[in-house]
């Protein structure tokens, strides 16, 4: 808080995207959104692309 004042928009950029999550509600969405991925489209994805529609969709 010492920098808010010399650097505002940097320091709220930082506090929002370095927080540390207090709960795990955001990795249990990744997961669920990656189960029904591979359960609807079993093999026919590539990992990279699977890494990308997670990515879009979380």
């Amino acid at each position: 808080k010492l920098n808010f004042n010399k650097f505002p928009i940097l320091f709220i950029l930082v506090r929002h995207y370095l927080a540390i999550s207090t709960t795990s509600a955001a990795i249990e969405s990744v997961f669920f959104i990656f189960n029904n991925i591979i359960i609807k489209l079993r093999n026919r994805l590539k990992p990279s692309f699977i890494k990308e529609i997670i990515l879009l969709k979380s």
